[in-house]
């Protein structure tokens, strides 16, 4: 009986420990490609089978230049008012659009383009990677997670612009 027990005690030891590794952030990248036209809806309606829809995650640098060079991006702010106006906004040559997460899974379809690549940025990078994860889910292709956020932006030096809410 003790052997059964301490065995039953293995086991569930071993879920739990799986079941947080799976839970737990990844320092990792998804991908830092920068996306392109080919990427896009077309030639991804064609691949669906193989390949399902994700997200891209690049660093601040990486956002800043593929913005700069990609004047049709659109950049999406998901931090709430308050966050905007005690940071500034990332000051790129597109502007930025603000939808506080909350207001996200609502707004996107009726604000968002699904043919133009998002840009997702936040706080820090998680509220951003569920916004992400949001627009791959009601059928955006072309989908750009900012790793580090407002935060990694700033210590970076780029540039942000106050909001006046």
């Amino acid at each position: 009986m003790r052997k059964r027990n301490w065995l039953l005690l293995l086991t569930l030891a071993l879920v739990i420990v799986l079941a947080l590794a799976a839970c737990g952030g990844s320092e990792e990248k998804t991908e830092t490609a920068q996306p392109t036209e080919n990427d896009t809806a077309a030639e991804t309606t064609n691949n669906e089978a193989a390949a399902p829809a994700t997200y891209v995650t690049v660093t601040v640098k990486e956002a800043y230049q593929q913005l700069a060079d990609n004047p049709d991006a659109i950049i999406v702010d998901v931090r709430n008012p308050d966050e905007w106006a005690a940071t500034g906004v990332p000051k790129v040559p597109q502007g930025v659009e603000l939808i506080p997460l909350p207001e996200f899974q609502q707004r996107a379809p009726q604000e968002l383009p699904k043919d133009k690549t998002i840009y997702i940025i936040c706080n820090s990078g998680n509220r951003s990677r569920v916004a992400s994860e949001m627009l791959i889910g009601l059928g955006y292709r072309s989908v750009v997670n900012i790793d580090g956020g407002i935060q990694a932006w700033m210590r970076e030096g780029l540039e942000t612009a106050p909001y006046s809410g």
